[in-house]
């Protein structure tokens, strides 16, 4: 049985609040007084509900204060579970170094008299500035990644060779974003900003791979706004991604159609057919259609889309999920994917390099070339830190 998300939020923001209460009380013993406990009780309860109760009114209203308000507790959420984690890690380290040697030292000689105990214990006060400092460093640098680092758009250049590409076709450019995730944190002025980025590129197709909207279907409307008159001669193509399936994929689907946007969805067409037979772009169905499929949207099918174009066009896979490149390699020349943000919080590594095998750049596999882009928006705290959103501008040239 699936927990709703909601639900799991609140229970993770609760249990890291209590935790956080209990560690402060335990620190700091001045406050762990009837007056003094009440205010920290409060406040770690309503910090409790802040960021679920910020993200409920998110589904409601779509205003920009709500959309603040989500993002300062989602953020605070994020610096104190961090916090949390690495106090406890810390904790632990200190009891498994310090108790084993403490075991196999000398017992001291009894002093004669006991000395008076010190006003402050150095281990605890150290205690202290480590807690307050992890949060705080954690909290600052969230911070800035959602004021600065979030809207900091770079644009990256790929040149990809592509076999049997006609020689008429040498140079031509797609642009690609990608988990755009419009809503609350992405709105017109961010979408203005960064396909500012996408003009500039002077792109002949455009395409978008997954992630299009971040909870509520309408905000595909916009979106397909700005990919129709962003200028591309052969207009744009799109793809689902898992975030769109839990919006509802067929409506999005639909807005972004009559919106002027052609999406992919397990099929393919050839573009430029006049140009020396041009090439096929194909498009999948997120894998999340494997794990809960729904009408129309049971998860990727190449071999459903190789099969709606011809069988000696060079390929282009458009596939949200990068891990989807297991079963493309060697099936398509270029795979165009997205989904893991860079990392997105990445000081100074990516934690999802430990889990996930495509993290951003380039990989080839087999005589395929694959190209994760960092993604245009975010997900979880509206914050970027090490990881710049990406407009990807991809240069065919024939091989």
């Amino acid at each position: 049985m699936r927990v709703p998300f909601a639900i799991f939020l609140f229970v993770v923001s609760a249990v890291v609040h209590v935790l956080g209460l209990r560690w402060v009380l335990a620190r700091f013993p001045s406050l762990d007084r009837p007056s003094r406990r009440l205010p920290l009780v409060v406040l770690a309860g309503a910090l409790s509900v802040a960021a679920p109760g910020a993200r409920a009114l998110s589904r409601m209203s779509s205003s920009r204060i709500v959309a603040n308000l989500l993002a300062v507790a989602t953020l605070e959420m994020f610096a104190a579970t961090l916090t949390v984690v690495l106090v406890a890690i810390g904790s632990l380290l200190v009891k498994l170094l310090i108790r084993p040697r403490l075991a196999v030292e000398p017992a001291p000689a009894p002093a004669p008299a006991p000395a008076p105990a010190p006003v402050l214990d150095r281990r605890a006060a150290l205690g202290r500035l480590a807690g307050v400092g992890v949060y705080g460093v954690s909290l600052g640098t969230f911070g800035w990644g959602m004021v600065k680092g979030r809207l900091d758009f770079e644009l990256e250049e790929v040149v990809v060779k592509i076999p049997g590409l006609p020689r008429v076709l040498d140079g031509y450019t797609i642009v690609q974003v990608s988990d755009v995730h419009v809503g609350s944190f992405i709105g017109e002025r961010e979408l203005a900003q960064g396909f500012e980025l996408v003009r500039r590129a002077r792109p002949d197709l455009v395409v978008a791979t997954g992630d299009l909207v971040d909870m509520l279907p309408e905000a595909a409307d916009p979106l397909a706004l700005v990919l129709r008159n962003v200028g591309a001669r052969d207009g744009a193509l799109a793809i689902v991604g898992n975030h769109d399936h839990y919006a509802g994929p067929g409506e999005v689907v639909d807005r972004l159609r009559r919106g002027g946007v052609r999406v992919l969805q397990n099929e393919g067409l050839v573009v430029r057919p006049g140009d020396g037979g041009g090439f096929a772009m194909l498009g999948v169905d997120d894998m999340q259609g494997r794990r809960r499929p729904l009408p129309g949207f049971a998860g990727p099918d190449l071999g459903r889309a190789l099969a709606s174009v011809p069988e000696d066009r060079p390929r282009i896979l458009l596939a949200h999920q990068p891990i989807y490149f297991h079963e493309s390699q060697g099936r398509v020349a270029l795979q165009l994917s997205g989904h893991t943000h860079g990392g997105q919080i990445r000081p100074l590594t990516s934690p999802v390099t430990a889990f996930w095998e495509f993290v951003r750049g380039r990989y080839e596999r087999q005589g395929s070339t694959l190209w994760v882009n960092r993604g245009f928006g975010t997900t979880g705290p509206p914050s970027r830190v090490g990881s710049p959103p990406e407009v990807t501008r991809i240069v065919l040239v024939s091989a």
